[in-house]
Formats: structure tokens, C-alpha cells, sequence
């Protein structure tokens, strides 16, 4: 997979500070004058202005970045708050590489080549500051929600070798069902309906970064995820932004795929989508990997993840 990854040094602002002090709990009534304060009137109003066509986006590297910081700066001063760096000011430079990908990705399964198209049926990025990744011929395993949490007994990976291979992820934590009642989830297992941070995509490239995987990419379901396909695709699919020199230990390649695309790449591999996914929310976790052709019987997608870029 080649990626194309400009360089770009920027300024970026420190929006606010929060100072403590030690353990102790703070005094209440002196907070009180500060919490009247606030009311949805006013939050509505920075966020007009903030989201207003005049800011245009606020893209770093661009004039509406330039009208935010500015912005911030008017309204900390306004707010009788005093610079926090060293010089004086409210700012702190911040380098940042700037990249944007230009892939081509295709999947091998039972001798079957299918294309992919970006950014309708997948997007892909790299955070690494070279400007062409390349990852050819990757193992696809299937690790379900992909998590490894002690405290819930759970591990979707069992000590597997993943190093190298192409892991493909379930969008969202285990929804595991409320064993007196399965039309709830178990409010022990991941908080339930509310979202722990395994089920957050930057977790699943986190774990895929220390498993030593070439690539990572998650199943995009708009339920789960919370969001449509066309969020992922709007915001991967256009140049973004890391702090310099923060990607060398990311898996060179993260990624999401469509859930209409996965379900065809599952059932050419002779897989039962909907089955995993239900099997992937049992108490009992799961981890299974095979190749092409598969060294044995197992329940998952199998094939070859072959980007080729320019």
C-alpha cells in the first residue's frame, strides 16, 4: 500500500489547562459562582460561531484554523485568564505531518481477486512519515471485537502469532446478552450499552499496533459503530493529521471496510457473517486463523489482503 504523506509543520492551540492539587476534593461553594455561569445559551453561541461558514472548517494548516485560534485567544482574555507558556502567550507550537492516502487494496480469497474501491467501499491510511507502505499477500484473520480484557475474562487472540498478518475487527465492544433476560445486554460484561474503550476504533489499531499486524480494519456497522459509513468516508478519505514522529509504532496500515463489502468477502469465503458476529458475542471468546488454503477447519474469513498503491 502506498500512501502519500506530505510534511507539514503547524500551530496548533492549547485550549485549556486544569490544575490540581494532590488528591484533595475541591471546595465545592467556590465552584459554585463558576457553575452558574455556564448555560446552554452560551455554549450554543460559541458553537454557532465556531461551526459558522466564516471559520471554514477549522482545518489545521488552514485560515479557519487561524480565525479558531484567534477566536480561543479573544475569548481566554475575555475570561481574565492568564497565558500559560513560558513566552507569554496562549499558544504552543505543535509539529504536525499532514497526510493523505491515495490506495489501491485488493482481497485473494479462493482464487477470486475482488477490488475495492476507495473511498466508497473502504478507506486506508498510514501514520508512518514515509510516503509508500506496502503490504502484500497479508493473512486475513478474523479476531471478532478483537479484545483482550483481563478483567472480563475475555481474549480474542489466545496468544496467537499475528505478527504480519491483516487483522479484521467487529465495530464496538462484545454485546453480550443478559443471561436472565437476552433481549438486554449484561450490564457486567463492557458496561452494557454503554461503550468501553475496547470498543472504540482507536483501540482496535492500538491492539493490532502490539500484536505486530501489517494492517487493521474494522467492519464498519452503522449501529454499532454510531454513526454512517459516510462520516468514516468523509473524514478518512481527506488529507489528516498526527504530531510528528507519534505513527513509527502504529500498524503500518489502519483501515475501515464496509459492511456490505465485508458480507461479500465472508460469503466468497464461505462464511457466515451474521453467525460470527453472534458467535463473537458469547461469554466463551474465540480466536481462529487460517490461510488459503485453510491449514484446518475454522470459522472464519479466510484470504490474501493484497494493497497494491501508487
Amino acid at each position: 500500500m502506498s500512501i502519500s504523506l506530505p510534511k507539514l509543520a503547524l500551530a496548533s492551540s492549547l485550549v485549556a489547562f486544569v490544575a490540581c492539587s494532590g488528591d484533595r476534593e475541591p471546595d465545592r461553594s467556590a465552584l459554585e459562582p463558576a457553575l452558574a455561569s455556564i448555560d446552554t445559551g452560551t455554549m450554543l453561541a460559541h458553537i454557532r460561531t465556531l461551526a459558522s461558514d466564516a471559520f471554514e472548517g477549522r482545518a489545521p494548516g488552514t485560515a479557519g484554523e487561524d480565525s479558531t485560534v484567534n477566536y480561543l485567544v479573544s475569548q481566554f482574555k475575555q475570561l481574565g485568564l492568564a497565558p500559560g507558556n513560558p513566552d507569554g502567550s496562549f499558544l504552543q507550537n505543535v509539529e504536525l505531518v499532514g497526510f493523505r492516502a491515495q490506495p489501491r487494496a485488493t482481497f485473494k480469497i479462493s482464487g477470486r481477486t475482488f477490488q475495492l474501491r476507495f473511498p466508497d467501499d473502504y478507506v486506508a491510511v498510514s501514520r508512518h512519515d514515509t510516503s509508500q507502505i506496502d503490504v502484500v499477500n497479508s493473512e486475513i484473520v478474523f479476531v471478532g471485537y478483537g479484545v483482550d480484557a483481563p478483567e472480563y475474562g475475555w481474549d480474542d487472540y489466545k496468544g496467537a502469532d499475528l505478527r504480519g498478518k491483516t487483522l479484521l475487527f467487529l465495530v464496538n465492544d462484545p454485546p453480550v446478552p443478559d443471561p436472565n433476560d437476552s433481549t438486554q445486554l449484561d450490564s457486567t460484561m463492557f458496561k452494557g450499552r454503554a461503550m468501553t474503550y475496547y470498543g472504540r476504533w482507536t483501540y482496535k489499531y492500538e491492539i493490532a499496533s502490539k500484536k505486530g499486524a501489517a494492517a487493521a480494519i474494522i467492519i464498519h456497522e452503522t449501529g454499532p459503530a454510531g454513526y454512517p459509513y459516510e462520516v468514516v468516508k468523509g473524514s478518512w478519505g481527506r488529507e489528516n493529521f498526527d504530531i510528528a514522529g507519534s505513527g513509527s509504532g502504529r500498524v503500518p496500515v489502519e483501515g475501515w471496510i464496509t459492511e456490505q463489502k465485508a458480507r461479500e468477502l465472508f460469503l466468497a469465503a464461505g462464511r457466515d457473517f451474521d453467525g460470527l458476529k453472534q458467535q463473537r458475542a458469547e461469554r466463551t471468546s474465540h480466536q481462529c486463523r487460517c490461510s488459503v488454503p485453510p491449514r484446518y477447519k475454522c470459522e472464519t474469513a479466510c484470504g490474501e489482503f493484497t494493497p497494491a498503491m501508487s
